[in-house]
């Protein structure tokens, strides 16, 4: 099929062979294929190399179950310098991002500092060095002890509290703002 022909041929990534899987999975799941042959393109995908190697797997299907790395050519342009990571420009039907939301470090969604380890670290380091310390009244011991919850633990709580108040606060109906 000269349609789904790439520009050039490379080796496949991790990634592309993922989507490439999972779309077989969803044309299996529509019915499109049956378990045979589902079984004998996944095992085709599996060993493909190139990007060429995934053209026969998808020639009967629709084109919205062809995978990028069959439709889309590879980026042309300079590789990233070493260390620095790779940015992939959004797929076909995606709406890219605002350059300020792109160029941030990708954002926890509803997470913030595990409160339960805190909790557990916070009993952990009473009782390893909090009690020994009361109990045996050694300004020492006491003062160490203080100086890591302060430094440690009341800092993680606040930043936790203050997460947590402002998802409540993001999460609100518009009548109750």
């Amino acid at each position: 099929m000269g349609e789904l022909e790439p520009d050039h041929r490379y080796r496949l990534s991790d990634t592309e062979r993922d989507e490439a899987l999972g779309n077989l999975r969803l044309a299996f799941e529509e019915g499109r294929l049956d378990t045979e042959e589902h079984e004998r393109r996944t095992d085709a995908a599996l060993r493909a190399v190139s990007n060429t190697g995934l053209i026969p797997l998808f020639e009967d299907l629709p084109r919205r179950l062809v995978p990028s790395a069959v439709t889309a050519p590879e980026p042309v342009g300079p590789a990233p310098a070493a260390g620095s990571p790779a940015v992939p420009g959004p797929r076909e039907g995606e709406v890219a991002e605002s350059a300020s939301e792109s160029s941030a470090p990708a954002k926890r969604e509803g997470r913030g500092p595990n409160m339960n380890g805190l909790i557990f670290l916070g009993g952990f380091f009473f009782i390893l060095w909090g009690i020994p310390a009361i109990t045996s009244g050694s300004a020492g011991a006491l003062i160490g002890w203080a100086i890591f919850m302060v430094v440690f633990m009341v800092p993680a709580v606040t930043v936790a509290t203050v997460q947590g108040l402002r998802r409540r606060a993001e999460n609100r109906p518009e009548t109750e703002k």
